[in-house]
């Protein structure tokens, strides 16, 4: 199986490459364009809209043709547009850039993870934390990337075809060692009555998923733009994104190993709460190292919410794994686009520092429904247990 975890690892980390480097530049378009923050929050809006259509269509091509044709397709898709969110020249072609790029990444995101809720099944063990460890690190990747194009005068547009070229590439060079699960795995009629008798189940992973966008992507989409706020150069200030991927790539490491031996909602639990503590540092404290702090906690804390949410899909019986990451998926990508929406007119209402509360506050309610996500956030050896009572 080393193989696939090696083609598995390639194309995570090129899918992190695809979107960090624009937004750890947002301050830059914001001020090209001339937007508020409210302006920028609707025009943010076209990722997730992008995203949340494409969505159902990529589950069934999952679910058809197999997820590996489906990755490939979508990476090169990505790769040959991605350069659209640098050159967009007014905010309306920059939301259909966005809803484009939105589209080819949900495509490949819900492939990668029902190809690595595959490679999860072969492999008789929980792998999805360390792969979305390695998605973190491309995105940690891309900040750094970012940085150094400021410090050089490399233009966005530049900066982001070559970084599309490099993932399209890396993808389809490696796809042959993907796990080749091209035959069907259900009927549609069969998603559809597992999806009935598991809707208690996916209905908490979707709350999970929604709640894990909007803590995962209020920082991405806006941590940069409090720091430079806060004083900071613009070169040090792209680094806020990295900041929380590097949390978040630190507690992805080892999520695998927490979740094993303490269950899930212990780990969603106090990863939420870590959240909520590391937001609240960044809101009272008023200083850029109390934030860069709080972003670090945060990242640690929502690290694993997504991931298990993931995997709990992928391996629920009667549930095919593109139906089940679909749902996933979907689902976050609504969070997504509920985000910057929330985050811009909370920031045009008060300010960005006091918008950043709508992170801690939706950190403690997932902190407070964790028990009840824990159902289908459970441990690898008991959802093989259902597989074997249910002829999975």
């Amino acid at each position: 199986m080393k193989r696939p975890a090696v083609a598995l690892v390639v194309t995570f980390v090129a899918n992190g490459l695809a979107g960090a480097g624009f937004f750890a530049r947002l301050p830059e378009r914001q001020r090209a364009l001339d937007l508020s923050d409210a302006g920028l929050g609707f025009t943010l809006l076209g990722l997730a809209l992008g995203a949340l259509i494409a969505s159902p269509f990529a589950g069934r091509a999952v679910t058809r043709y197999g997820s590996r044709p489906v990755v490939v397709a979508a990476a090169v898709a990505l790769g040959a547009t991605v350069w659209m969110l640098g050159a967009a020249p007014s905010p309306a072609l920059l939301f259909a850039a966005l809803a484009t790029f939105g589209a080819f990444d949900a495509a490949m995101d819900i492939a990668m993870n029902a190809n690595g809720a595959a490679y999860e099944r072969g492999a008789g063990r929980s792998v999805l934390h360390r792969l979305h460890a390695t998605w973190s690190f491309g995105v940690l990747i891309a900040a750094g990337i970012a940085a150094l194009a400021v410090e050089a005068g490399v233009s966005l547009t530049l900066q982001l075809a070559v970084v599309g070229a490099v993932l399209a590439l890396a993808t389809v060079l490696v796809s042959p060692g993907l796990v080749s699960d091209d035959a069907p795995v259900e009927s549609t009629s069969g998603e559809a009555r597992g999806a009935r008798h598991f809707a208690l189940p996916l209905l908490f992973l979707a709350i999970a998923a929604f709640g894990g966008a909007i803590i995962e992507g209020a920082p991405a989409d806006w941590g940069a733009i409090r720091m430079e706020r806060m004083g900071v150069s613009p070169s040090a200030s792209a680094l806020a994104l990295a900041i929380f991927m590097g949390g978040m790539l630190a507690g992805r490491t080892v999520g695998d190993y927490l979740t094993d031996r303490f269950g899930g909602a212990r780990v969603l639990r106090a990863g939420t709460l870590l959240v909520t503590f590391g937001t609240l540092l960044g809101v009272i404290v008023s200083e850029p190292w109390a934030f860069a702090t709080g972003l670090a906690l945060a990242g640690i804390g929502t690290s694993g919410v997504i991931p298990l949410a993931f995997s709990a899909a992928g391996r629920m019986p009667g549930v095919s794994p593109g139906f089940g990451a679909a749902t996933v998926s979907l689902t976050a990508r609504i969070g997504f686009l509920v985000e910057p929406v929330l985050m811009g007119v909370t920031a045009e209402l008060t300010s960005l520092r006091v918008a950043f509360l709508n992170v801690a506050v939706v950190g403690l309610v997932l902190a407070a429904l964790a028990p009840r996500i824990s159902p289908a956030a459970m441990k690898y050896e008991e959802t093989e247990r259902l597989h074997g009572l249910a002829g999975g």
